[in-house]
């Protein structure tokens, strides 16, 4: 009989830490490293020739919106195509539970308008044998993963469950009573293992109906009492998204309140902050006070893909909300008002920077519908503006409206030194964490989850902003650290075997362009990517994919606090 379960033999081994890479075999036993050495002379039941390859702790991704998708996919791609091992859903304070059951459509129309996850797959593949936030997390646990997932429990469905799922929009004030039962229900989903809790403060995501979030609504007084909660279980983080349309003094006001809910909590606060720039001297301050505050860096570049259609990111700018609800016929119609659309014009008038969307060198043709729009397709919103003398705004939605709303846009983010400059510096700060994919969300426009292959060959191989060692300590032990995801994100006997194993010289992108598959539930459509040099991917000791192959083992685990604690 063999001593250990597998072997990794001749592989350069970067076990997460930090400390210098070193060509060693791993072992592992019962889903746990056994031993790292140079020569591991005992066999195993399995044996993988990593000669020539990285064999590294897998990616941990601590931003996604895989809540649904896991019902049907428990591989949670694209994540697990790229290296990701382990993942938290629930981020930005949505989620499915806690839901009552007249209001599951609702929920789910509601995701399909923030995150753009697909209305017939949810419909479809969900099949809702959960009510409250602890059901869906024994759902999930029953039902084979493969991947480690771990949750937050989401802000907005728990307010609309206490107070109904219109109030919880309009409200700005709750009960003692509403309270006490909002900190009920959160302190059952701690008993039941949550890693805490999210909100989003950001106007670009709205509700279906285009209002904004009951997270947006809420008082302080909410969230810094389940903080209070929090601070009874010693565990967990607390998930936060700063994002768009938010007057300057909002924003310092949400900073303020989210100092306070460090306080209250002792607990880590993850920020992903839209302006994440000029955050950096609040962020300083924080740790200087001593506030343990990490901030979220996108690895990968914002490489979108769009129609008028169905897109919704534009939500941020007041005047663009209700033309862009609403069905394909609904959206033509308001887009082709004349006054709705001197609206818009001077919303971007009045926002000039606020994003790259409305950057108009940034925003590109990618394909239309028409031979006669032919000399429009590869040119930036502003090239069209020149060649038709028409206001930006008036080029980018009278070539839409001309094509039924079918024109295929882009965002190509332009290569400014200064902030290519920045970047690297927020890589570099002790205090950042490298994801946010938001895996699983804006699957038909997007393909963030790519994150960990991008971050290690863009960033690391050709750039070389940091060691390939400070590279996975980023990826993988730092966000398992103060995420409290114990016994992962690093290789070392004892530890969780969530194992990459690439060759580092061949990593890169199976496709040069866009590609999709119609591989969701009803044949809905995604945008997809695939790697190259990814050799293995193990969960907990068992090998899920070889060579971009699904292996059909489900290892992955339901992560829950209460096991971290000790």
């Amino acid at each position: 009989m063999s001593e250990y379960d597998l072997v990794i033999r001749g592989g350069t081994v970067i076990d997460g830490s930090g400390v210098p890479q070193r060509r060693a075999d791993v072992a592992v036993k019962d889903g746990r490293v056994a031993m790292i050495s140079g020569n591991i002379r005992a066999g195993g039941a399995k044996e993988i020739d990593a000669s020539g390859c990285i064999v590294a702790p897998g990616a941990i991704d601590l931003h996604t919106h895989y809540d649904a998708q896991l019902r049907w996919d428990p591989y949670a791609s694209l994540s697990s195509w790229f290296g990701v091992t382990s993942i938290t859903i629930g981020q930005c304070g949505f989620g499915f539970a806690p839901t009552r059951v007249e209001d599951r459509a609702l929920n789910m129309q509601m995701m399909d308008r923030i995150e753009a996850i697909p209305l017939k797959s949810m419909e479809l593949g969900m099949n809702w044998e959960w009510e409250t936030f602890p059901e869906y997390l024994d759902a999930l646990d029953k039902q084979g993963l493969g991947v480690n997932v771990g949750a937050l429990f989401p802000f907005s469905p728990l307010r609309g469950y206490v107070l109904g799922m219109y109030d919880c929009r309009e409200r700005t004030s709750v009960t003692d009573e509403e309270l006490n039962e909002m900190k009920r229900l959160f302190y059952d989903g701690m008993k039941a293992g949550a890693f805490g809790f999210s909100l989003d403060k950001n106007l670009e995501d709205r509700c279906e109906d285009g209002n904004v979030l009951p997270t947006v609504v809420a008082s302080d007084r909410e969230f810094l009492e389940l903080a209070n909660v929090m601070g009874e279980f010693g565990v967990g983080h607390i998930g936060v998204t700063l994002g768009s349309g938010l007057e300057l003094e909002e924003r310092d006001s949400v900073r303020k309140m989210t100092e306070q809910l460090m306080r209250n909590s002792g607990r880590p606060l993850h920020m992903l902050d839209a302006q994440s720039g000029e955050s950096a001297p609040w962020l300083r301050a924080c740790r200087a006070e001593g506030l343990p505050i990490v901030s979220q860096i996108t690895a990968t570049p914002f490489d979108t893909e769009f129609k008028l259609s169905e897109y919704n990111l534009y939500d941020y700018l007041p005047h663009w909300v209700e033309p862009l609800v609403g069905s394909k016929e609904e959206r033509f119609a308001k887009l082709s008002d004349a006054g709705t659309r001197k609206a818009m014009k001077q919303d971007v008038i009045d926002n000039p920077s606020e994003t790259i969307r409305t950057d108009w060198d940034s925003v590109k043709v990618l394909e239309v519908c028409f031979e006669r729009n032919n000399e429009y397709e590869g040119k930036t919103i502003n090239q069209v503006s020149q060649a038709t003398g028409k206001h930006p705004v008036d080029a980018f939605l009278e070539l839409s409206l001309d094509e039924g709303l079918e024109t295929m846009f882009g965002f190509t983010p332009l290569k400014n030194v200064d902030v290519i400059k920045g970047t690297i510096k927020r890589f570099n700060d002790p205090y950042s964490h490298i994801s946010v994919s938001d895996g699983g969300a804006h699957t038909k426009f997007a393909t963030g989850s790519i994150w960990p292959v991008y971050w290690l060959t863009h960033w690391i191989r050709d750039n070389e902003v940091m060691t390939l060692e400070q590279a996975h300590y980023k990826m993988s032990a730092y966000p398992a650290w103060f995420s409290d995801l114990k016994d992962r994100g690093i290789l070392k006997p004892g530890a969780w075997a969530d194992i990459m194993i690439y060759n580092f010289d061949e990593l890169g992108f199976k496709y040069d362009g866009i590609v999709y598959a119609d591989d969701f539930p009803g044949g809905e459509r995604r945008v997809i990517q695939k790697p190259t040099g990814m050799r293995y991917t193990i969960v907990n000791g068992n090998v899920t994919f070889q060579d971009n192959e699904c292996t059909g083992a489900l290892p992955g685990k339901l992560l829950r606090s209460y096991d971290m604690v000790g």
